[in-house]
């Protein structure tokens, strides 16, 4: 069978769509099922007991960690240096690869080479924005200042002048399907930490039914006897329908034993999320610059792939070199719920910056879900397995909390560990999370009177003996007076009030540095 850019680009697309919309549906599941079984009361049992519970006292042996604002943004700018070297290597890696073997060996040279390998580190910007958590229409922005500095480098490293319009199509048909992949699969707050886990299921099962109506129409002049039937009996449309949803029998379950594969990697810290989502990006950046390239070319256009190879060889070269160093703080994340895009943009802009320093631990929610999940939630749902997860009894807290991964992943940021809890549990598991803590973020705007659950959280947070810094943030809604009232027997100078109704650099660098211990910091 001849070889169809058009038919390879047309199953991805179709994968990226079909990813989606089941992530589309499955978060909404998901998002559904968490919802009932938070609300579920289970049977009591001898261990559940009626008394308010304390927070649970840190082990005796258990070392002092440090707070330290200042080696967080160092590692925060060594990750941005590492990744953003990455792209550069990948980038100058294609551009010699497709020089020699798709524009021709004569065209290759050290300048073309490096100028080319620049306009192809072009993920540079996204990957920018994934680490510092940008928004998508920032990130877009900064996609864009990049390509306008490629043009003027590219404009000035040319032997003849070329016409703007040329120049701007050439760079805009580079980034122009990545960028739409992307958008499909990360723009979206509902499905973006579900979607890059499906993806892989759904580009493999999207090729299939591309390969399978490629060969109907290979085979349209001499139809074999059953295709002949199946169109008679059921008719053009249908038997269409049915041969390119038909390999999905055969695919299903080896798709899921891939993706089950791959939950079991990210357990064992094969990889970060973030590595994945780099790994997943650059893989459809590569795949839109050489399949386009067979067509001429020929398979030899497939060693533009081979660059790919660089984020695993870079991620586990560079453990050392991004490995945190000393005792991790842990970090614990209350918040006033029914504040979901308030929250997550705190979640987006902080936690993540804390996340290079130290642990961050949680009351599991559907507020936080498109920033927490991961793959092994994902399948652990899918195989609707989800009720395991929840605290259904005091008894159960302390083997919850032993199954939390407080080790770094290969890349050196730690993860966030969720506690599920139903309405009738989560008071212990607050008791367990707290004396698991050295510092406290909670977030108090839209804090009020009818909040009973955030004035046990505080009355906790105050009686605590360990905790190092509790930072309470607030706005014009939060009734302060009495939050102070139900914290008024800490230890002097253990809550820190900042004021984040604008989150904006200033106010997020100010709620890092008081999460730090350095609150003078700026």
């Amino acid at each position: 069978m001849e070889m169809n850019t058009g038919a390879i680009l047309t199953a991805m697309m179709l994968g990226v769509l079909l990813t989606a919309i089941a992530s589309w549906a499955v978060s909404g599941l998901y998002r559904r099922r968490m919802l009932a079984l938070m609300r579920r009361a289970p049977p009591p049992d001898a261990a559940h007991t009626a008394a308010v519970p304390r927070a649970a006292a840190p082990a005796a042996d258990r070392p002092r960690a440090r707070l330290d604002l200042y080696a967080n943004r160092r590692a925060g700018w060594r990750y941005l240096a590492a990744v953003s070297a990455l792209s550069l290597l990948i980038g100058v890696t294609q551009s010699v690869l497709a020089l020699l073997f798709v524009y021709g060996d004569d065209m290759l040279s050290l300048g073309r080479a490096l100028t080319l390998g620049a306009v192809y580190a072009w993920p540079m910007a996204l990957t920018w924005g994934l680490l510092r958590r940008w928004s998508w229409l920032r990130t877009l922005g900064a996609i864009g200042l990049y390509l306008l500095v490629m043009l003027a480098l590219v404009t000035w490293r040319s032997i003849s002048p070329q016409p703007l319009a040329s120049s701007l199509t050439w760079l805009g048909g580079l980034v122009l399907i990545p960028v739409t992949v992307t958008l499909l699969i990360g723009a979206s707050g509902r499905i973006r930490a579900v979607a890059p886990y499906l993806l892989p299921i759904f580009l493999l099962l999207a090729g299939s039914s591309v390969i399978a109506l490629q060969i109907m129409v290979s085979g349209v002049n001499d139809p074999p006897r059953w295709l002949i039937a199946l169109v008679t009996t059921v008719g053009a449309w249908p038997a269409i329908v049915l041969l390119a949803l038909a390999p999905w029998l055969l695919l299903a379950w080896p798709a899921w034993v891939i993706a089950r594969a791959l939950a079991r990697a990210y357990r064992a810290k094969r990889f970060s999320d973030l590595w994945y989502l780099l790994a997943a990006y650059w893989f459809v950046v590569l795949a839109a610059t050489s399949l386009p390239s067979l067509q001429g070319a020929g398979l030899i256009a497939l060693t533009q792939f081979i660059p790919w190879l660089w984020i695993p060889l870079a991620g586990w070269a560079l453990r050392g070199w991004l490995a945190p160093q000393g005792v991790p703080p842990t970090l614990l994340v209350l918040r006033v719920f029914q504040q979901d895009a308030g929250v997550q943009t705190l979640f987006d802009r902080v936690v993540e910056r804390w996340r290079l320093s130290g642990n961050t631990v949680l009351i599991a929610g559907t507020d936080l879900l498109s920033r927490t999940l991961d793959p092994d939630d994902l399948f652990t749902f899918l195989n609707g397995r989800l009720a395991d997860r929840f605290v259904a009894s005091a008894a159960q807290v302390d083997e919850r909390l032993r199954d939390f991964d407080f080790a770094p992943d290969p890349d050196g940021r730690y993860r966030v560990n969720e506690c599920y809890c139903f309405d009738s549990t989560w008071q212990q598991a607050l008791a367990a999370l707290v004396g698991q803590a050295d510092v406290v973020l909670m977030d108090l705007r839209g804090f009020r009177e009818k909040n009973r659950g955030c004035r046990h959280e505080l009355g906790v947070l105050a009686a605590a003996p360990h905790l190092q810094r509790v930072v309470l943030l607030f706005d014009g809604t939060t009734e302060r007076a009495l939050a102070e009232a139900d914290v008024a027997v800490a230890p002097p100078g253990r809550f820190v009030w900042v004021d984040a109704a604008r989150l904006d650099q200033r106010r997020v660098r100010e709620i890092t540095a008081a999460l730090l211990g350095d609150a003078q910091a700026k």
